[in-house]
This record gives structure tokens, sequence and C-alpha cells, in this order.
């Protein structure tokens, strides 16, 4: 598991299959929504309903590969599974 520097935040390594991080775009394909949506969102909540990237040097943000749902970021692996 990563933690940031505040190590505050933490999220759950996606599976081999899918990449471990995603560009902003990606991200926001992902999640059905447009990037500038996402990076709009960071801006004013310093998160994309929970999910916070990794900020590289070069100011390239780097997400976990993440769905967003009402009930919270789950593994993009899970995407079809239903919860019992």
């Amino acid at each position: 598991m990563r933690q940031s520097a505040s190590g505050t935040h933490a999220h759950t390594p996606a599976p081999a299959d899918t990449p471990a991080t995603l560009s902003t775009a990606e991200f926001a394909a992902l999640n059905h929504v447009k990037p500038h949506s996402v990076r709009q969102r960071l801006c004013e909540t310093a998160s994309f309903y929970g999910v916070r990237p990794l900020k590289l040097a070069t100011r390239r943000l780097l997400w976990p590969a993440l769905l967003v749902t009402a009930d919270g970021p789950i593994p993009a692996s899970l995407e079809g599974a239903h919860h019992a």
C-alpha cells in the first residue's frame, strides 16, 4: 500500500491486469467524466470524491485505477462485479 507524504491517504493497489496508475484523462474516462471535471474537483476539494492522485515532481498527476461510486472508490477490476 502506498501512502502520501502526510501519511493519511492510502489506496489498494490495482490487480496486475490493470495499470497501477492512470493519467487524468484515463482516470476520467474510466469514471465516465471529463478530465476537466476531475481536475476541477481536485482543485476545489483536494480529491476526486475521496481519491487523491500521486503528484510527481513534473507536476503530472498519477491516479490509482479506481472507479468512484456512491459507495466510495472500488478497484477498476471489480467494475462489473455485484456485491452481496
